[in-house]
């Protein structure tokens, strides 16, 4: 089951003063889910981690505006379809991919395309193959070679004397 805490709770949780938290929502309110109304609303605890990594790049010198760029690659932000009231929980109706999945995703949809671009290509000489060979049998079928016909005639000649010297000993003496 989903933990859900408020300001307060988040504050113990987290180590954070309440006002310093507040403005961290407020500041990067896409990466919360919540739920409930303004003094009743509860975080999901997803927000946990989320907290801790912004109070750590503040205390480590970051701006804004840079901590903003790590965060956007740490985190997933969440897509809130306020069609629920205020009372309502409220869903993320999805989580968009961080910067390393969408490079991620690049990567392995490059290699993909190059891999099918060179199965595309050993297709169509596999293809130019066949229709070679059968353009050679064809050819072949309709014009013997006459090579072959000599070869044929060579070796129905030379199975006739093998059918005589099948006669008897005595018959090759007195022909």
């Amino acid at each position: 089951m989903e933990e859900w805490y408020t300001v307060g709770e988040l504050a113990e949780k987290t180590g954070i003063a309440e006002p310093t938290l507040r403005r961290y929502i407020t500041k990067f309110h896409p990466y919360f889910v919540s739920k409930g109304g303004n003094r009743a609303k509860k975080y999901k605890g997803t927000a946990i981690p989320i907290l801790v990594r912004i109070k750590a790049l503040y205390d480590a010198g970051y701006e804004t505006a840079g901590l903003a760029d790590v965060i956007r690659r740490e985190f997933p932000v969440i897509i809130n379809d306020n069609k629920h009231s205020e009372t309502e929980e409220s869903q993320s109706a999805a989580v968009l991919a961080t910067t390393e999945d969408v490079t991620e995703l690049k990567k392995v949809l490059t290699e993909v395309n190059q891999k099918l671009a060179k199965q595309e290509e050993f297709n169509a000489l596999l293809i130019q193959k066949l229709e070679d060979q059968n353009r050679f049998i064809k050819k072949a079928l309709e014009n013997p070679s006459p090579l072959f016909l000599e070869k044929k005639t060579d070796e129905e000649e030379a199975a006739k004397p093998a059918k005589e010297s099948k006669k008897g000993f005595w018959n090759r003496f007195f022909k």
